[in-house]
């Protein structure tokens, strides 16, 4: 696939959403012929392939770091919550006009597998085990709303009030500061 063609495509998608994403559309932002573009095979559904593989590489790699750097548990998962947000820059185009990038069933659609859970609970579970974090009492759930609550928001953020101030380094910080004071488990009323 053609790079530069693909980034004027993820620009596209950026820009305008996944409606605006059509051969003739690139053909015309990138300056070629349609045809072109139909050569180099940057259809809708190729362009999201191929920024879904970035985004799985992108999540694997960073939450990596996490899960094997020192530190306590929480340190970890405060850590795991600021590489959420650098996976959710480096992929923002896609998950600007999604927020069903890391579901199975998209994932699947794109021949790619991934338990987004693992590192979470692998980080979870140390928290428990050397006292950071007390055990929430469904694990699963509490990862889940954790998770869509900083990337979600980031994601908002910077995708539709970057204009005001939302940079990167910014809204890691603050969604996740936000988020760490409020994050303990508890029972649900």
């Amino acid at each position: 696939m053609n790079e530069q063609l693909l980034e004027v495509a993820i620009k596209l998608l950026h820009d305008d959403g996944w409606e605006a994403l059509s051969l003739e559309a690139i053909a015309q932002r990138a300056g070629v012929s349609r045809a072109t573009v139909w050569r180099h095979g940057l259809t809708r559904a190729a362009v999201e392939k191929v920024l879904r593989h970035r985004l799985v590489a992108d999540y694997r790699e960073l939450l990596w770091a996490p899960l094997t750097e020192a530190g306590n548990g929480a340190q970890r998962l405060d850590r795991a919550l600021l590489a959420l947000c650098v996976v959710a820059e480096r992929n923002l185009p896609l998950l600007a006009h999604t927020e069903t990038a890391f579901h199975p069933k998209d994932l699947e659609a794109a021949n790619m597998t991934l338990d987004f859970y693992d590192p979470w609970l692998r980080i979870l579970d140390l928290a428990v085990a050397d006292g950071s974090l007390p055990a929430p009492e469904e694990p699963r759930t509490w990862i889940g709303a954790l998770t869509n609550m900083v990337l979600l928001t980031y994601v908002h953020l910077r995708a539709y009030h970057a204009q005001n101030g939302w940079t990167a380094p910014r809204t890691a910080s603050y969604v996740v500061e936000l988020v760490a004071r409020g994050y303990l488990p508890r029972a649900v009323a």
